[in-house]
């Protein structure tokens, strides 16, 4: 079978949680969204941090992962996101984030819920690791370890993340790997 079609989405911070409280609508086309991925022009931007007072912290970004087309398979599961190329000079500059569920969900134990405008204290953040987990550590907004395909995907990843920057951090554009300044993230998941 074939490779199933995935997108990455980085929706507003402004999104109102009843625009994403059931798995139907974090699948529809959420106002204001864009697909980002690979190449120019298509990056997450955590906008610029001003170091020069001491640490700072990024924006935070909100991201959705979701399937568009099957490939001809039923499941995708074992998700697994990582900053696979950090280019920061300070041990401190670390990526924070957190899986996030619909509202729809309650209160699950891997993940908190959604929260519209959400900030750096907002979610109980952790920091992303630099290299590939062992296991899965992000988690479909229905709070299973798994999605099922019919065409799409039955539901979506969805994480909050932003960067923390230590002072001293050295100054420049971080983006993919060939800019100089590394900032380059993986996410990885099997199907069948």
């Amino acid at each position: 079978m074939a490779e199933p079609t995935t997108r990455f989405r980085l929706i507003p911070q402004s999104t109102a949680v009843a625009d994403l409280d059931t798995p139907a609508e974090r699948l529809a086309a959420i106002s204001g969204e864009s697909v980002v991925s690979t190449g120019d022009g298509n990056e997450a931007d955590f906008g610029t941090v001003d170091i020069s007072g001491g640490a700072a912290n990024s924006n935070v970004l909100t991201l959705l992962w979701d399937v568009t087309a099957d490939g001809g398979n039923t499941l995708v599961e074992n998700f697994k996101l990582w900053m696979s190329s950090n280019g920061f000079d300070q041990a401190g500059s670390v990526c924070k984030f957190q899986p996030l569920s619909g509202a729809d969900q309650g209160s699950p134990s891997n993940t908190e819920n959604y929260k519209a405008n959400a900030g750096t204290g907002d979610y109980t953040y952790s920091t992303m690791p630099e290299t590939e987990p062992g296991s899965i550590n992000v988690w479909p907004s229905d709070e299973g370890s798994s999605m099922a395909l019919s065409t799409t995907s039955d539901d979506v990843i969805m994480w909050a993340m932003y960067l923390a920057i230590a002072d001293g951090e050295t100054t420049g554009t971080y983006k993919g790997t060939d800019a100089g300044y590394e900032l380059q993230y993986s996410f990885k998941y099997s199907y069948s």
